[in-house]
């Protein structure tokens, strides 16, 4: 078994246990609580609400990219509530204020209807964008 720990080490585990001290544990529960204290800040860790807190969109971001960017948080928080993932939603909005006062009108009591009334929002102001877009070509062309 130690020889095949060994094997599936990375190099900088490898470098680690091969730095020991010979004879420094008793039991095979003390190398493995000295591995994880060792490593544990190295892998990713679960996220949690402060982390969604501080997604914000940002100056001239398109409203799906800061839905995806919020949603992929979201999903490494195990534990949140839905009030509490809308709050930090509406909270990260600096640059889509109209959606912003919207959602603030009208609360969404559920994150799927937030990502539903956000979503049909992005489309409502990418089919304006392309109207815009078309009228200003035909007075260029005129």
């Amino acid at each position: 078994m130690a020889n095949y720990f060994l094997d599936i080490l990375n190099q900088a585990g490898h470098q680690w246990i091969l730095g020991l001290p010979e004879n420094s544990f008793d039991s095979w529960e003390e190398p493995r609580q000295a591995f994880i204290d060792n490593f544990i800040a190295t892998c990713e860790q679960p996220g949690n609400k402060y982390d969604l807190e501080r997604i914000r969109d940002w100056k001239n971001e398109p409203l799906r990219d800061y839905i995806r960017r919020f949603s992929d948080m979201r999903l490494k928080i195990s534990k949140i509530s839905h009030d509490e993932a809308i709050s930090a939603f509406i909270k990260g909005f600096h640059f889509h204020e109209a959606l912003r006062s919207k959602l603030l009108r009208k609360r969404p009591s559920t994150v799927a209807e937030l990502l539903t009334t956000t979503k049909n929002y992005a489309n409502t102001d990418d089919a304006e964008k392309l109207i815009r877009e078309d009228v200003r070509g035909t007075q260029q062309n005129e």
